[in-house]
């Protein structure tokens, strides 16, 4: 856990614009038709909705952790965030890893989940429970195992929980009065192909520095043919 990435003067705005991005989306897609896919009261790739969570998603502590971590380079694969209601199933509140159906043991992390908690996480709130040690093993524990072993990852608002990728998690069940809200971030080497295709939702930006490009995946798109991989290799090496 990663404490104090934001006070409660950011945190109201980050509230504010989850909520703005979800209630947009919602309007456009349709709130049945959500329900009807399981999918309601996920704000998806908010960056491409509120250019803001770019902000977020590059804050300096988490990508110097993420650096010592992964390596030199990176990308965003995910953003998203999760709304949890009072009261209120959420589809995420089955087990999952944010790899979805990758079931394999690895040496080392390919992604790492930064979960920033923008409300308190708790038992009372639903807190992220995850299944410690479960990114050594390939299929989801017995019963029994999960029983055992669960863990409620507790943080305050404004922290980032941070963990392998793999490891088995879900959403625990809001019992509080609050709704309890989270931005998702899975951080990838560039070989796995990104949930969102940042670059091409964007487009060319005068904004975007060259940190900024390299995390949103503008280094790392497929090349179409073998003279764009050329081309792209002179330019990283500086060959005219």
């Amino acid at each position: 856990m990663m404490p104090g990435l934001y006070g409660e003067d950011e945190l109201q705005e980050w509230r504010r614009r989850v909520d703005a991005v979800y209630a947009r989306r919602e309007a456009g897609f349709g709130q049945q038709r959500l329900a009807a896919i399981g999918d309601r009261d996920v704000a998806r790739a908010p960056l491409l909705y509120d250019f803001e969570f770019t902000r977020m998603a590059a804050h300096p502590r988490v990508l110097a952790l993420m650096q010592r971590v992964l390596g030199e380079w990176f990308i965003l694969n995910v953003q998203n965030a999760i709304i949890n209601r009072p009261s209120d199933a959420h589809h995420q509140a089955a087990w999952h890893r944010d790899l979805p159906y990758q079931n394999y043991v690895i040496t080392r992390p390919l992604a790492i989940s930064c979960l920033v908690t923008l409300d308190a996480f708790s038992e009372a709130t639903g807190g992220t429970q995850v299944l410690p040690f479960t990114h050594k093993t390939e299929v989801l524990p017995s019963t029994a195992y999960i029983s055992k072993h669960r863990l409620t990852a507790a943080a305050p608002a404004g922290s980032a929980i941070i963990f392998d990728a793999m490891l088995f998690h879900r959403a625990g069940s809001n019992g509080s009065q609050q709704v309890r809200r989270g931005v998702n971030h899975v951080y990838s080497t560039p070989i796995l192909k990104q949930n969102y295709d940042f670059p091409r939702a964007l487009g060319a930006r005068a904004d975007l520095s060259p940190a900024l490009e390299r995390l949103l995946g503008y280094s790392s798109q497929v090349p179409v043919d073998e003279r764009a991989w050329r081309d792209q290799r002179a330019a990283r090496l500086g060959v005219h």
